[in-house]
């Protein structure tokens, strides 16, 4: 295989240390691959979604593989034998192998892939947050782990509207499994959330901005297993009648008449060290004691943030001891994973792929994030 010919934004030192990560992440995940021709297209396949110039489609990747047909390259995301969950765990014990902290913040986020058609499982009109808006796309739930020092994404769910979970001729032609039931975002986030905590990933916290909070499922199971959260919820516009009760249990969208009381003397200037100009200008939070303590002997509180852009709203739970300075960075972690995921699409194209059917997104998205992870580390490992 020829050696790495040139990349975006690469130095010849880098492009080395790159290649010498992905043959490390190659070598550990080499045992989930039975023949040798997937396993070694697996390589040839990271090595591509890397260093490939504009959209990796499978013909661009047999291409820098030195492949004439992109036969192969299709038959590693369809019909070769490996099993792309295991794959996924693998990159989970890889990220906190070179990661993990104590201090880590588990993150719960949505992306929205645009897709023309209405044949690629998953894809209808829905809202995507990336996009802004409503779009035909369809709609990925992801978990990062954002470490102190860099973060990387280690799960991954696709979300399966209604329409197509009950369908049974679109999840025939999608080839979606018999067992999957239509499961929300927040159940999604529920069960990557359950899979990192099973498998004793450091983290001290659970974060994701709206509309995470508003899954009583997934506060109620951390709060049952004593996991500190900061989890985002909608802010209603405008006026609504029975505001004043609302930040209590928190059911839906927080009134603005909460975040109107909050007295001015309340409010501090938050921003993490590692971070001192923000985007849209200068950060303060406050934050408003909630009614119920929470599992574990919790407290519980409204955080809220705001800047020149925008105010988000947060429901939070930790030990009684947390101050407003950590729950916003926990909150500051919540909203920028969703830059992990922009630079998997710029870095891996994490979007890039061609297929339809349901085994074959989960390989390309395993796969990807798997080279996004060795770009992350080998950056990391930088002077």
């Amino acid at each position: 295989m020829p050696a790495l010919a040139g990349s975006r934004d690469a130095t010849p030192v880098h492009l080395l240390r790159t290649e010498l990560v992905l043959r490390r992440l190659h070598r550990t995940i080499a045992p989930r691959f039975a023949r040798a021709e997937p396993r070694d297209r697996a390589l040839a396949f990271l090595r591509g979604l890397v260093l490939s110039a504009g959209r990796r489609t499978g013909a661009r990747l047999a291409e820098d593989a030195g492949e004439a047909r992109p036969d192969g390259m299709q038959r590693l995301l369809t019909t070769a034998r490996w099993d792309a969950d295991a794959l996924r765990d693998d990159l989970r014990d890889i990220v906190v192998e070179h990661l993990g902290d104590p201090r880590a913040v588990l993150v719960l986020h949505e992306e929205g892939f645009a897709k023309k058609g209405d044949h690629s499982v998953g894809v209808e009109p829905q809202f995507s947050r990336s996009a802004g808006g409503v779009v035909n796309c369809q709609v990925a739930v992801f978990l990062t782990y954002a470490a102190p020092r860099a973060q990387a994404i280690i799960d991954r769910e696709l979300y399966l509207p209604p329409r197509w979970a009950r369908d049974p001729a679109r999840r025939a032609l999608a080839r979606v499994p018999a067992g999957v039931p239509f499961r929300g975002v927040g159940r999604l986030g529920l069960e990557m959330v359950g899979r990192a905590l099973a498998a004793r990933t450091p983290a001290a916290w659970v974060a994701a901005e709206a509309p995470f909070g508003h899954d009583a499922e997934l506060r109620r199971h951390l709060s049952a297993h004593g996991v500190p959260y900061v989890l985002g919820v909608r802010l209603a516009p405008g006026h609504r009648h029975g505001s004043g009760r609302s930040p209590r249990g928190v059911p839906g969208a927080v009134p603005a008449e909460v975040i109107a009381a909050i007295p001015p003397q309340d409010w501090r200037r938050t921003i993490a060290q590692d971070d001192p100009v923000r985007r849209h200008g200068v950060c303060h939070s406050a934050r408003v004691p909630l009614g119920r303590p929470g599992g574990a002997g919790h407290a519980r509180w409204l955080l809220v943030r705001r800047d020149m852009r925008r105010t988000r709203v947060y429901v939070c739970a930790g030990p009684p001891s947390t101050s407003l300075a950590e729950l916003a960075e926990v909150a500051r972690r919540a909203e920028d994973a969703p830059r992990c995921a922009a630079s998997a699409r710029y870095e891996v194209g994490l979007d890039h792929y061609e297929v339809r059917l349901w085994r074959a997104w989960y390989r390309y998205i395993t796969l990807a994030l798997l080279a996004h992870a060795g770009v992350t580390l080998a950056s990391d490992a930088s002077p």
